[in-house]
């Protein structure tokens, strides 16, 4: 290392020594000038290196903030589909025809109560939604309204999608005639367990 430097040393000192005074000194700054430069464009390329390793910092760390939040969900979601198919297996052998019928009887509603039909089937994934027509005539308000809060409100997964409600008979008399259209929700096990088979 020292034999390669010291042909250059050499060179360099027959250089400046032949210079005078002044042309030394403004040589010596044009060498300062440049080594400052240069040092300044090696800092101004770190600080733009480091300037976009931490711009990737950031977007890597809302990524993973992202993704930790969408696993969040995906777990209170999966406690919540676990905590319906369980509501709907406790239900699976009742019929919403006989779950309707009691709720009339409680109510003693049994002789208004017209008709429960199936009007149809829907299958999405391994849930099995089946649409029912219900009709009550010669209700009051008031036996209304406990029969569809005894419905709603009970054990049986189903909802009131539709109603229509005609009045009968003179004011203060009035009854109503009401025709629902319910939804009711089952379980397909087969569907469940040849998606956990596969």
């Amino acid at each position: 290392m020292l034999s390669f430097m010291e042909p250059l040393r050499g060179r360099f000192g027959s250089l400046v020594g032949d210079m005078s005074p002044r042309d030394r000194t403004l040589f010596l700054g044009l060498i300062l000038f440049a080594y400052l430069g240069a040092l300044s464009l090696a800092g101004w390329a770190g600080s733009g290196l480091l300037g976009d390793l931490q711009s990737r910092i950031a977007t890597k760390s809302d990524a993973l903030s992202r993704l930790e939040a969408i696993e969040g969900e995906f777990v209170a979601n999966t406690a919540k589909v676990t905590e319906i198919e369980a509501t709907l297996r406790t239900t699976a052998t009742q019929d919403l025809a006989s779950f309707v019928e009691k709720a009339a009887q409680t109510h003693d509603l049994t002789a208004n109560l017209k008709a429960v039909r199936e009007k149809g089937v829907t299958t999405t994934g391994n849930l099995v939604e089946t649409s029912y027509a219900v009709e009550l005539e010669k209700v009051t308000l008031v036996q209304l309204t406990a029969f569809l809060g005894e419905i709603e409100g009970g054990a049986y997964p189903l909802k009131v999608r539709t109603a229509r409600l005609k009045t009968n008979g003179a004011p203060g008399t009035r009854l109503l005639t009401a025709s629902f259209e319910v939804a009711a929700y089952k379980l397909d096990e087969s569907a469940t367990a040849a998606g956990g088979a596969e």
